[in-house]
């Protein structure tokens, strides 16, 4: 095979074939070079809050899930969204392939579905990387056992389509602020994606209630003040009415902010355990005080923070 690196760019850097194979395994894609057929490939890569986007030029390959490098920052459980600018996707999956063209939206799972996806031609894609913890802590679904072909002539589906478009035209220009606070936006919407809103009347007002407390509670985890009135308030409806919608979802409302609080620590500690980064954490996620942090951490995971940073760094 060829191994002339005017095929391949990463991040604006000319690579060859070799270097291109490893750094999608390293983002957690096994590759397949068409070895009959060549064309420019090209990926640009970037964080946007908790999401990462990347724009895509790509042609003449096949990629399918594997395992992320250990070290890398993409090695956590995510969704994946891609927009189709120009050319043709394909994803196989079940013994059958699916045609993604110009405007089509995809949502992938790579933990839990088994597909391929192969470019013929070059083909233009915008690609969102979700964490799954970031959509767990909306309250929103976070495994696919097959793709979603959300239809983009729904209105919804067309608004959040144009901001992940937004957002990877953005990439490389925009401050990482700007990056980031867009990055949130298009994470909080991804239930217009992932939810199917063919018939709006078939979701229970229940669920809607229970979505819509959970994205208060994640926008306003880092406020120690923070309780079921104030929740209720903001919602506009009774304390008593909030407290019945999260029994049915097998939660009381503190309980959750609480679990919450600890599950976002949980994810920030391992990066950083020096004594100023702990406290700044257990500020940031909402606790009045590192000993009752340490006190509830402790119950949750069976560890004191310093013992769970050194276990999971």
């Amino acid at each position: 095979m060829d191994t002339d690196n005017r095929f391949y760019t990463w991040n604006g850097t000319p690579v060859d074939h070799h270097e291109w194979v490893n750094e999608l395994l390293i983002h957690g894609w096994k590759c397949r070079l068409d070895g009959s057929h060549f064309g420019p490939s090209a990926m640009h890569i970037a964080r946007a809050g908790q999401a990462v986007v990347s724009n895509v030029k790509a042609a003449w390959f096949a990629v399918s899930p594997g395992l992320p490098h250990s070290s890398a920052a993409w090695n956590e459980e995510r969704l994946i969204v891609q927009v189709v600018n120009s050319g043709e996707l394909f994803v196989g999956q079940r013994g059958q392939t699916t045609r993604f063209g110009p405007g089509d939206v995809v949502v992938l799972d790579p933990q839990r579905s088994t597909f391929t996806e192969s470019f013929r031609e070059t083909t233009h894609i915008s690609v969102l990387s979700i964490p799954k913890f970031s959509l767990r802590e909306r309250g929103l679904r976070d495994s696919l056992p097959i793709f979603l072909r959300p239809n983009p002539a729904l209105a919804d589906v067309d608004a959040v389509r144009g901001l992940v478009l937004h957002l990877a035209s953005l990439s490389g220009k925009a401050s990482e602020t700007m990056l980031s606070r867009l990055g949130e936006q298009c994470i909080d919407l991804m239930d217009v994606l992932i939810t199917h809103y063919d018939n709006p009347s078939l979701r229970p007002l229940g669920a809607a209630k229970v979505l819509l407390a959970k994205r208060l509670i994640a926008r306003h985890i880092g406020d120690p003040d923070l309780n079921a009135d104030r929740i209720a308030a903001e919602l506009n409806m009774s304390k008593s009415s909030l407290e019945r919608a999260l029994r049915a979802d097998g939660l009381s409302v503190m309980s959750y902010v609480w679990s919450l609080r600890l599950e976002r620590a949980a994810q920030r500690l391992p990066v950083d355990t020096s004594h100023g980064a702990i406290k700044r954490i257990v500020f940031e996620c909402g606790f009045s005080n590192h000993a009752h942090f340490s006190r509830a951490f402790k119950a949750r995971y069976g560890m004191t923070p310093q013992e769970y940073a050194a276990e999971h760094g």
